[in-house]
């Protein structure tokens, strides 16, 4: 059965997201069309009042998580604690919003992270930032988790949230230091703004961070802070892994509704998902 989805954001034209979900449905053998289109804050509710009955789902991107979520009439586990929202379903009657950002997270560090962590820095304060909290927060309880944020309205808010969710958080003052010595850093800071802090990094005679890293910016791969992270030979996680593990949650909840049902040959659909991915 044909069925219509497409990717909302602004700016949306860099998305990797096409083609990752054509890949997958065409191992799936699925005869689905994905599109994209730019959606600004302010129109998101008049869109998919537009789209009832034409699209059979949405992948959500920035600006537009946490309006997704306040239009979603049903919100899953993950969104309803988050207030973002990444995938949104047409039931047939009303929108379903789901955030598999968490998952995407969570599965792109358990593939790559031992499971002994103490410290965890996070870089920024929006919507990714949120999901980010809350994948550390299943998979690493117990770490002190450290968040820099230019908007310090927004660092007491995420600090507040981190506290609901168990974890011991507090602002991180000295930015390099704490980059320098965490076990793992997630920046959700969009691309070139860490630019400045890699030619710092650069500079340094010896530059040893302690930790991985994982930047959630993959447009342009490698950014600059994963050039410098790598050459020190410590692990650079691509902010392109996070897009997959993220999109074969919505993939799973666009073919059953269950985040939790793998695929039919998964495996394959994630190795044609990581070639699209890299072309």
């Amino acid at each position: 059965m044909s069925k219509k989805f497409a990717v909302l954001g602004s700016p949306i034209s860099h998305s990797l997201s096409p083609a990752i979900h054509a890949a997958a449905y065409a191992v799936m053998q699925e005869d689905w069309v994905y599109e994209r289109f730019q959606v600004e804050k302010k129109d998101l509710s008049d869109f998919l009042l537009k789209s009832e009955g034409s699209f059979a789902g949405f992948s959500v991107t920035m600006p537009l998580k946490e309006r997704a979520f306040e239009l979603a009439a049903v919100a899953d586990e993950i969104s309803s604690i988050t207030k973002t929202t990444n995938t949104l379903v047409w039931s047939g009657e009303k929108w379903h919003g789901s955030n598999t950002d968490v998952f995407g997270v969570s599965k792109s560090l358990a593939a790559n992270v031992p499971g002994n962590v103490e410290s965890v820095l996070i870089l920024g304060s929006g919507a990714t930032a949120v999901s980010a909290f809350t994948a550390v927060s299943q998979s690493f309880p117990s770490s002190k988790v450290f968040l820099h944020a230019r908007n310090l309205k927004k660092v007491s808010e995420l600090l507040k949230f981190s506290k609901a969710l168990g974890l011991r958080a507090r602002r991180a003052r000295f930015l390099k230091s704490r980059m320098l010595n965490a076990d793992v850093v997630i920046s959700t800071l969009p691309s070139g703004v860490l630019n400045l802090v890699a030619a710092n990094f650069s500079g340094l005679k010896k530059f040893k961070p302690r930790g991985t890293l994982l930047d959630v910016a993959y447009n342009p791969w490698p950014s600059d802070i994963a050039k410098v992270w790598s050459a020190s030979g410590s692990l650079v996680i691509s902010g392109k892994e996070m897009l997959i593990w993220q999109a074969l949650a919505q993939i799973r909840i666009f073919k059953s509704g269950d985040v939790q049902l793998p695929l039919h040959n998964e495996d394959r659909v994630l190795e044609a998902m990581r070639a699209a991915a890299q072309q």
